[in-house]
Protein backbone atom coordinates (compact mmCIF):
# COMPACT_ATOMS: atom_id res chain seq x y z
CA UNK A 1 0.00 0.00 0.00
CA UNK A 2 1.27 3.54 -0.93
CA UNK A 3 0.43 6.16 1.34
CA UNK A 4 -0.27 10.05 -0.65
CA UNK A 5 -1.16 13.30 0.64
CA UNK A 6 -5.31 13.76 0.57
CA UNK A 7 -3.40 17.39 -1.44
CA UNK A 8 -2.65 15.20 -4.66
CA UNK A 9 -4.24 16.20 -7.56
CA UNK A 10 -3.42 16.24 -11.33
CA UNK A 11 -0.79 18.75 -12.51
CA UNK A 12 -3.82 20.49 -14.67
CA UNK A 13 -5.72 21.13 -11.51
CA UNK A 14 -3.03 23.09 -9.65
CA UNK A 15 -3.26 26.94 -9.65
CA UNK A 16 -0.66 29.25 -11.88
CA UNK A 17 1.69 29.90 -9.32
CA UNK A 18 1.90 27.16 -7.41
CA UNK A 19 4.93 25.30 -6.19
CA UNK A 20 4.46 21.34 -5.90
CA UNK A 21 6.22 17.99 -6.49
CA UNK A 22 5.54 15.15 -8.95
CA UNK A 23 3.95 12.11 -7.67
CA UNK A 24 3.24 10.07 -10.62
CA UNK A 25 3.48 10.25 -14.47
CA UNK A 26 0.74 7.92 -15.79
CA UNK A 27 1.53 7.28 -19.43
CA UNK A 28 3.44 5.03 -21.72
CA UNK A 29 6.78 4.12 -21.22
CA UNK A 30 8.10 6.05 -24.27
CA UNK A 31 6.79 9.31 -22.95
CA UNK A 32 7.57 9.15 -19.13
CA UNK A 33 11.21 8.93 -21.14
CA UNK A 34 10.73 11.93 -23.33
CA UNK A 35 9.14 13.57 -20.24
CA UNK A 36 12.61 12.45 -17.84
CA UNK A 37 14.90 13.57 -20.49
CA UNK A 38 13.18 17.24 -19.92
CA UNK A 39 13.52 16.50 -16.24
CA UNK A 40 9.98 16.01 -15.54
CA UNK A 41 10.24 12.42 -13.27
CA UNK A 42 9.05 12.16 -9.91
CA UNK A 43 9.97 13.40 -7.17
CA UNK A 44 11.19 16.93 -8.92
CA UNK A 45 9.43 20.56 -7.47
CA UNK A 46 7.91 22.26 -9.91
CA UNK A 47 6.36 25.66 -10.39
CA UNK A 48 3.52 26.09 -12.21
CA UNK A 49 3.79 29.30 -14.64
CA UNK A 50 0.73 29.69 -16.59
CA UNK A 51 -2.31 27.49 -17.01
CA UNK A 52 -3.96 25.19 -14.43
CA UNK A 53 -6.97 25.36 -12.39
CA UNK A 54 -8.44 23.43 -14.81
CA UNK A 55 -8.94 26.06 -17.55
CA UNK A 56 -7.92 23.39 -20.74
CA UNK A 57 -5.50 25.85 -21.56
CA UNK A 58 -1.73 23.90 -22.35
CA UNK A 59 0.38 24.32 -18.61
CA UNK A 60 3.97 25.58 -18.74
CA UNK A 61 5.90 24.65 -15.77
CA UNK A 62 9.46 25.97 -14.51
CA UNK A 63 11.81 23.16 -13.35
CA UNK A 64 15.25 24.94 -12.15
CA UNK A 65 16.00 27.02 -15.00
CA UNK A 66 14.06 24.54 -17.58
CA UNK A 67 10.63 25.75 -18.75
CA UNK A 68 8.28 22.78 -20.00
CA UNK A 69 4.94 23.51 -22.07
CA UNK A 70 2.49 20.34 -22.01
CA UNK A 71 -0.52 19.74 -23.46
CA UNK A 72 -3.99 20.38 -21.02
CA UNK A 73 -4.58 16.40 -21.47
CA UNK A 74 -1.02 15.58 -20.73
CA UNK A 75 -1.46 17.39 -17.37
CA UNK A 76 -4.43 15.32 -16.67
CA UNK A 77 -2.17 12.22 -16.50
CA UNK A 78 0.49 13.88 -13.52
CA UNK A 79 0.11 13.90 -10.23
CA UNK A 80 1.53 16.22 -7.99
CA UNK A 81 1.04 17.23 -4.45
CA UNK A 82 2.01 20.70 -3.09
Amino acid sequence: MTFRSKKVDYLANFPPGAVGTVVDVNTETELQGRLMGMGLFVGVRFRLLQGGNGSRKPLLLAIGDTRIALGYELGRSILAEP
